[in-house]
């Protein structure tokens, strides 16, 4: 139990990109918020989340005056999901519409008369999830649990296609101002749907959206530094839900005298927009901390030690495909189909792509497993004085060099 005086620290939680995979983080929150015990109750106060975890984030953030139940409504939604209600595929109209819109300088999606806005620029239309983030979201009552002190501030990341740089909108208290950094900036806001669709723009697969006149894109494009977020937020210590298994346990496939196929090298590529940026960051966040305990910092200036908790599966969700692959729609099996020359099966690109409620749930059980296996682990690192090298350091409102 948290000991008199001895505030529960500002938990910061954070939930990267992942596409299909992002199923995980769900199973994690199921967990976490049966772990925690009413008198400890370190509810997260900090949401930040980039692509698919946007819009995890958000949909927390709009419930957090019942957290336990927003994530069995959470785990119930991505249960229920089939591709055609993520996204949905008509090869020649969108041939027909990128080309035309070379001739229409009407910027990233175009006028279809009804007052709505068609996708243009994409292989993919995601409208269908823009009516799931609409009816799910609560937006209003993000507002209200900020104001009531449920919620310190939510994060969503995007990429500016403009600016060429990372751009992070955030709702929060006004004492928590923007930041401008190398290529990086936050950007106090109102959140709308635009931003959780401007972070899930996955390039060319789904399209821009436009905000405020600048063009957005997926926001693990450009994130090199996906903690920083929360920490600018005010976060103490970070609990991070990563979607890719330790290094190790991943799927292996054996050498081939062929070059890799297109699919192989999609899934590679998949692995390193939305897994890598985070054990980056993590390297060098454990850095800052070795110096500062060095340097016997006590959080009395602008940098001060932040403890880190880090769960992954302990599966690779590639591994998880195979028994669901009959779900895909023709043309998707036809897309990532083996061939002779194919180093993998297609597995690790699929595992981002297979939006079916069968995977998703197979995904959320292993993330209620993996953490309720390392539950004293996590109420360990949750209790203040007790968390990783000490109790949480007390500084102001900007935590690190971030």
């Amino acid at each position: 139990m948290t000991a008199v005086g001895n505030p529960p620290p500002r938990l910061g939680i954070v939930l990267p990109g992942g596409g299909a995979r992002a199923a995980y983080e769900v199973g994690v929150m199921r967990a976490l918020t049966e772990l925690w015990p009413p008198g400890l109750h370190p509810q997260p106060g900090i949401l930040a989340g980039t692509s698919a975890g946007a819009l995890n984030a958000i949909f927390l953030a709009s419930r957090m005056d019942d957290l336990g139940r927003a994530a069995r409504e959470l785990a119930k939604l991505w249960s229920s999901l089939t591709v055609d209600v993520v996204y949905t595929h008509h090869w020649l109209e969108s041939w027909r519409r990128n080309w035309l819109s070379r001739r229409k300088p009407e910027g990233p999606s175009a006028d279809t008369g009804d007052g709505s806005r068609r996708p243009v620029g994409a292989l993919l239309d995601n409208t269908p999830l823009r009516h799931i983030v609409d009816t799910q979201v609560d937006w209003p009552a993000i507002g209200r649990h900020i104001e009531e002190g449920r919620l310190t501030g939510v994060a969503i990341t995007a990429t500016s296609y403009t600016d060429n740089r990372t751009v992070t909108f955030f709702q929060a208290p006004e004492k928590i101002e923007g930041w401008t950094r190398v290529r990086r900036m936050g950007v106090p806001t109102r959140l709308t749907t635009d931003h959780i669709m401007a972070s899930i723009g996955l390039p060319i697969l789904f399209p821009s959206v436009r905000i405020a006149g600048r063009d957005y894109g997926d926001g693990s494009l450009l994130h090199l530094t996906p903690l920083a977020p929360a920490l600018h937020l005010g976060a103490d210590r970070l609990l991070i839900v990563a979607v890719h298994a330790p290094l190790g346990q991943t799927t292996a496939f054996l050498p081939s005298p062929e070059p890799p196929s297109w699919v192989t090298i999609g899934g590679f590529l998949f692995d390193a927009l939305f897994v890598d940026g985070i054990y980056l960051d993590l390297e060098r966040l454990e850095r800052i901390n070795t110096t500062l305990r060095r340097l016997d910092v006590q959080g009395t200036g602008p940098f001060r030690p932040v403890e880190t908790l880090v769960l992954s599966p302990s599966k690779d969700p590639a591994s998880l495909v195979a028994r669901h692959r009959d779900r895909f729609s023709r043309w998707l099996r036809w897309l990532v189909r083996e061939t002779a020359s194919s180093r993998s099966p297609g597995y690790t690109l699929e595992s981002y792509l297979l939006f079916d409620g069968g995977y998703c749930r197979d995904l959320i059980e292993l993330g209620y497993a993996d953490t309720l296996a390392r539950a004293d682990e996590i109420l360990r690192f949750l209790e203040p004085g007790a968390g990783g090298e000490g109790p949480p350091r007390r500084g102001p409102s900007r935590p690190n060099p971030v």
